[in-house]
């Protein structure tokens, strides 16, 4: 029997707080600034419930009309649980095609393969003042908005705050951390006024002027840790206790170090065993959301980490087989979780 992720725990009986908006807002003060989301799961979810309790207006973007039924279904709110009290906050919610106004404020967290597909289908929406704030693992996909969409328009947030869906629209926050706010190829401080409406205490939001490099090595613990977790179908921390997932971190991470220091693109890494060591004893009896993911049967994250390093390397002929070798396992362990599932 497999160990049990967050996402199988069982609904509970929770105290419930409702967010209530000021039914009578003084007619001469400015209007709220309204962000846009694309991405309904756990971040999304969290990111839009923060925005409201800021202030803030907020549309959910979002794909499916399936999508919309859950969001009347769940009575145009979202339930944030937090501490073992309940909170249902209103949010508004269309789908992502149906925009006409232009987007003000946009902020983008879906999973990073999915980035491209969701900034085309708002793309009608986005004006040349529009703000995109991008919110997901790798750089991969905040290099490609970066340069499609302008740096100077295109900001990139690295958070370490945990949240996950007990049901659609009902995100629990399982964990506060520190959220970093920067802009790629942008060292002078930034003005995070520019982003109206931002829940900086509650997200702990503070400004990287390398956020960067900050990306670069969030992205060098993702290619040792997620493929593997998977392939070894267990929590972080027993990567640091098994004796073959240990060797396979280990090699991991010289492999990552020595394409790390050859690639003209990515920073020196200062003892990545010590800084993937640090991040698996944290996170110890978590599952990976690569690990959740694939256990739901949805799509990987891994063709944007591993996957985008490979990328590098191949361009400057450099040697990358241990990553080769784990998304190669990854997709044969995938095509077999697919093949059971249809036979199923």
């Amino acid at each position: 029997m497999r160990p049990r992720c967050a996402c199988d725990r069982p609904p509970r009986d929770y105290p419930e707080r409702k967010h209530t908006i000021n039914p009578t807002p003084n007619p001469t003060a400015p209007p709220p600034p309204h962000w846009h989301i694309l991405g309904a799961g756990a971040m999304g979810c969290l990111w839009a419930a923060r925005l409201v309790q800021q202030g803030a207006s907020v549309t959910l973007l979002l794909r499916t009309k399936e999508d919309l039924r859950h969001h009347a279904d769940a009575g145009g709110q979202i339930t944030l649980e937090e501490q073992d009290v309940l909170q249902r906050i209103p949010v508004q919610a269309q789908l992502a095609t149906s925009v006409i106004t232009p987007i003000q404020l946009l902020l983008v967290t879906t999973k990073a393969q999915h980035v491209e597909t969701a900034l085309a289908s708002v793309n009608h929406a986005i004006a040349p003042h529009t703000h995109i704030v991008l919110l997901q693992n790798g750089i991969k996909a905040q290099r490609s908005a970066s340069a499609d969409f302008g740096a100077q328009r295109v900001y990139c947030l690295s958070t370490s705050q945990g949240a996950w869906l007990r049901a659609p629209l009902h995100v629990v926050h399982a964990g506060s951390g520190e959220t970093w706010l920067g802009q790629l190829g942008h060292t002078e401080p930034l003005d995070a006024t520019r982003l109206p409406g931002l829940p900086i205490s509650a997200m702990g939001i503070r400004t990287d002027p390398d956020i960067e490099g900050r990306l670069w090595r969030k992205l060098a613990v993702n290619c040792a840790v997620n493929a593997l977790t998977v392939l070894h179908d267990c929590r972080n921390g027993e990567l640091l206790t098994h004796a073959q997932a240990r060797r396979e971190v280990l090699a991991l991470c010289a492999e990552i170090d020595a394409l790390y220091a050859a690639l003209p693109e990515t920073p020196a890494l200062n003892d990545l065993v010590g800084q993937v060591d640090a991040v698996l004893t944290a996170t110890a009896q978590n599952f990976s959301s690569t690990l959740q993911d694939f256990r739901r049967g949805k799509g990987s994250e891994l063709a944007e980490l591993n996957g985008y390093l490979c990328e590098l390397a191949h361009t400057h002929k450099l040697d990358c087989r241990l990553n080769q070798d784990v998304l190669r396992r990854f997709d044969t362990l995938r095509a077999i979780r697919d093949e059971r599932k249809s036979i199923d």
